[in-house]
């Protein structure tokens, strides 16, 4: 990532350095800018990690492009490959811009890569360049199980100082694109956009097939496709003429005509570069000329289908002395990647450690998937190892107790329909609790895994939460206070004053004289204080809400603030009664900064999944 840059023109996005957006992040320098957004440097408060802060230009995103932001940015957090840049999370800036908080990536744009080999005289090997696209390959496979990027091109592409290549911005630039159309790009991407792209349709994973032709087309020739097309064998003593007929399939203006898959790519340019299957790896000069056997097909294993004598029951895990974050901090402290996970027959990885439990807590392996340490070539059931037994003990033990507390749920539900349906339950539940929650399970398991992996670190993992946003509220008719009465406000059910009831009750004469013309916050104050809590929410009131079968969705939030910063009432809307219980009792806590007027009425909304 580019160092720091100096700017003399001022910040629209009111940034700098100090300023802590989304309730969390901590701006340290702005690195880099392009026609899309400018990019900062910052630091994660909660986790310590640097991170980038990728602001889009207002007028490629204005307010109503919030929502489908938003959705791609959450699809893009649940992501978790070793070829795709994170996506942490979204929000807005002071000054209402949208931001995207992602992966800090310590290297260079492909397209600048290519241009600086180009400079110096040293086009990448043929070897190097197959390296380069089958990893994009192998992200665009994984991904395309939730979707299409719809928008490759070099400059999304970022090579590491390790030599690793990462694919970033998936699903955003669609959105700029639907949003401000091609202008939302360089000149020099166009060609890289398939055709029908261009044209608002809906990107198909033989979008990025053209894509990769593009990608492949500038690493051969270190320029672009255009009506300037030379085949590269024309350029190059070693391109063989098969690499221009791939190309001409890739760069086909009919998607039909292309290749079906990014696999399909991978498949047809590996017999050219086999021989280099024998070279020996490269010195660590940082550039992608990375081992060849990374990116070839991975083998079929040979898994032994004698089944062992079953182990004895494991006896109830003891009361745990670290809960999961410690666990997962602990574990996070080995970068190297060293684990490989055989399932259905494919080895996947390598992964360090952090990365194994991500796809763990996703449902992707299980406990019981062969793992393999490639330092010592040992290979054993992944809680055998000593260094995930705890974790997986204590996951799967929080399963178990989710499972019972659904079954007991769905038993009191049932004891209202029918005896006899009560004692059948009831019996379920405490003669054989697999078969009586099996079929549960089998439509949570999903939901409770993500639930507890959003405990594990943060909530913008998976996109599971998005950044809260708050506006100001109207405040209602003033009425003063009659002489002599000092009633309280009226309280809701739960002994809280509902939002209405506080911002109806008549202030004090010498509060109404002021007109409340006084300084007020404004509603990214708000905003930024309740970003602030929403961990504590959504363990408090949000997994429980999720874990008893209720999809909160778009959750609205009326706040009473007095200008002492204590909150007067509340109302939740979205979710069920008990969860704007639980809420009501939690924001009744939350403090913001003081002001002048005597109160203030403020509408936080956020959104779950």
């Amino acid at each position: 990532m580019p160092q720091g840059i100096a700017s003399t023109r001022p910040e629209p996005s009111g940034l700098h350095p100090g300023v802590v957006v989304g309730g969390r992040f901590e701006v340290v320098d702005r690195v880099d800018e392009d026609l899309q957004a400018v990019v900062w440097s910052a630091t994660d408060q909660q986790t310590k990690r640097a991170i980038l802060v990728r602001v889009i230009r207002p007028e490629l995103a204005p307010a109503e492009v919030g929502p489908n932001l938003r959705e791609a940015c959450r699809n893009a957090a649940s992501l978790s490959h070793r070829n795709i840049a994170r996506v942490f999370g979204v929000g807005r800036t002071p000054k209402g811009e949208h931001f995207i908080a992602g992966e800090w990536i310590d290297g260079t744009r492909l397209s600048d890569f290519i241009q600086s080999r180009d400079r110096d005289g040293n086009p990448i090997s043929l070897r190097g360049i197959y390296n380069v696209v089958a990893h994009l390959c192998s992200a665009l496979t994984y991904a395309h199980e939730k979707g299409p990027h719809g928008t490759l091109r070099p400059s999304v592409v970022w090579v590491t100082r390790g030599g690793r290549v990462k694919l970033h911005d998936f699903g955003v630039g669609q959105v700029l694109l639907d949003s401000a159309g091609p202008d939302a790009f360089k000149h020099g991407d166009h060609a890289c956009l398939a055709p029908e792209v261009k044209l608002g349709e809906p990107p198909t994973p033989r979008s990025d097939v053209f894509g990769i032709g593009a990608i492949l087309y500038e690493l051969l020739t270190t320029r672009a496709p255009g009506s300037d097309f030379v085949p590269p064998s024309h350029i190059r003593d070693d391109i063989p003429p098969e690499i221009d007929d791939i190309l001409f399939r890739c760069l086909a203006p009919d998607p039909r005509d292309r290749f079906e898959s990014p696999e399909a790519v991978r498949n047809a340019l590996l017999p050219f570069v086999t021989e280099a299957n024998s070279l020996p790896p490269p010195e660590g000069d940082g550039t992608v000329e990375v081992d060849l056997a990374s990116v070839l097909p991975p083998p079929d294993l040979e898994i032994p289908t004698a089944k062992k004598a079953p182990d004895a029951p494991l006896a109830p895990p003891p009361p745990r002395r670290r809960n999961l974050r410690s666990l997962i901090d602990e574990l996070s402290g080995d970068p190297k990647q060293r684990w490989m996970v055989a399932r259905e027959k494919m080895d996947h990885g390598p992964f360090n450690a952090r990365e194994l439990i991500e796809r763990f807590n996703l449902g992707g392996f299980s406990g019981d998937d062969l793992t393999l340490n490639t330092d010592t070539g040992e290979r054993k059931a992944l809680r055998d190892w000593p260094e995930f037994r705890e974790l997986i003990l204590q996951r799967e033990h929080q399963d178990a107790i989710a499972a019972e507390r659904a079954a007991r749920l769905n038993a009191h539900r049932s004891e209202k329909r029918s005896s006899a349906v009560k004692w059948l339950i009831a019996a379920s539940v405490i003669g054989v609790v697999a078969i009586s929650v099996g079929g549960f399970l089998m439509s949570r398991s999903s939901d409770v895994r993500e639930a507890v992996s959003t405990e594990l670190d943060d909530l913008f993992k998976l996109g599971k939460i998005s950044t809260g946003e708050a506006g100001l509220l109207p405040d209602p008719p003033q009425r003063r206070r009659r002489r002599g009465s000092s009633a309280p406000p009226a309280k809701s059910r739960a002994g809280f004053s509902s939002y209405d009831e506080a911002m109806s009750h008549a202030m004090d004469i010498g509060d109404a004289s002021r007109g409340g013309g006084e300084g007020r916050l404004t509603g990214n104050q708000v905003a930024s204080v309740m970003n602030g809590n929403l961990n504590r929410f959504y363990r408090t009131c949000v997994i429980p809400e999720l874990k008893s079968g209720g999809k909160p969705g778009s959750i609205k939030v009326d706040l009473a603030i007095a200008g002492d910063g204590s909150v007067m009432g509340t109302t939740v809307h979205g979710g069920s009664a008990s969860f704007q219980g639980c809420m009501s009792q939690e924001i009744k806590t939350v403090r913001f900064p003081t002001f002048g007027a005597p109160r203030m009425g403020a509408r936080y909304s956020f959104t779950v999944n």
